[in-house]
């Protein structure tokens, strides 16, 4: 698959109107640059944020790489724990693990992971911090949080909530509960 697309292509792939792409970046919903003669062209990161954002399944020619999913829980038992149940659906799957929030930046700039699963209360960084920096960085706002706390509280997932995350999951985690809240946040269907 290109790395970037024409609104043609586009238009093609979703199954609407060119106008419906043209009004869409025009109204900046769809992030596109320009060719020196002036045509539009969106690359295949910002569409699948779009597709994203409008919680749209995405096509699976855009899909070439295995999703990336980062768990972040100071815990190192719950990160394998959770990465083996997810390689267990998703063999395919990149999944990589973090134990602190700082590690957790450092991989989101360097790896770009497609969903982070972010523990809430960890020493140095919370979750809730993470996710405000994620959120607040162009680079990295695209990218699905789903947060997981062992002291669940109506406070709690609000206030991650606000931060961005797209849903809180309370421990001790069901997996399959997990597991449909990844393909939904991806975009997949099981």
């Amino acid at each position: 698959m290109k790395r970037t697309l024409s609104t043609r292509d586009v238009a093609h792939l979703l199954g609407v109107s060119l106008g419906s792409v043209v009004n869409w970046i025009d109204q900046n919903q769809i992030k596109a640059g320009r060719t020196p003669g002036g045509h539009r062209r969106v690359a295949v990161p910002d569409l699948i944020a779009f597709l994203r954002r409008q919680k749209l399944a995405i096509p699976p020619e855009l899909v070439s790489t295995a999703p990336k999913i980062l768990v972040v829980d100071d815990e190192e038992i719950v990160t394998r724990w959770i990465a083996d149940e997810i390689k267990v659906e998703h063999p395919h799957y990149d999944v990589q693990q973090a134990h602190d929030g700082f590690r957790a930046g450092e991989l989101v700039g360097s790896w770009k992971p497609d969903v982070v699963i972010l523990d809430l209360r960890m020493p140095g960084m919370d979750g809730y911090e993470v996710c405000r920096r994620l959120k607040a960085s162009e680079e990295s706002r695209d990218i699905e949080v789903i947060a997981v706390t062992a002291q669940p509280s109506k406070e709690a997932e609000e206030e991650i909530l606000e931060c961005g995350a797209r849903v809180c999951l309370a421990k001790p985690l069901d997996s399959a509960r997990l597991l449909k809240e990844i393909n939904a946040t991806l975009g997949r269907h099981p």
